[in-house]
């Protein structure tokens, strides 16, 4: 049997990449929405799969979240990664969404990191 035979078929269409990034999130509706926190595991330019141990999403759910870059914008300014995305998958402590918008926003300096 070739070795290829033996590969997992891999159904992604984008390359994900092993990146850990302090992530916030929030659900989208009306009124209030809970804070979460968490790490991503990996990025895409498609989407990402986020660790967290709080259960506030659940598959199909709409969320912001906003991801703390590792660059600073003329190696001064942090920056943020702010997405409106959709949950895809929920795992006991991790779930992947699907990018629909995102842009890159600077960040204040003095405002404390993501925990």
């Amino acid at each position: 049997m070739p070795a290829s035979e033996n590969l997992p078929l891999e159904r992604r269409l984008k390359n994900r990449y092993p990146v850990e990034l302090n992530v916030r999130y929030r659900t989208l509706m009306s009124g209030p929405s809970p804070v979460g926190f968490g790490r991503t595991l990996n990025v895409s330019s498609g989407g990402l799969l986020i660790a967290s141990e709080q259960q506030l999403v659940h598959a199909g759910s709409r969320l912001q979240v906003r991801l703390e870059w590792p660059l600073l914008l003329h190696g001064t300014t942090p920056l943020q990664l702010i997405a409106l995305c959709r949950v895809i998958r929920c795992q006991p402590t991790a779930f992947a969404v699907q990018l629909e918008r995102y842009q890159f926003r600077t960040r204040k300096p003095g405002l404390p990191r993501i925990p």
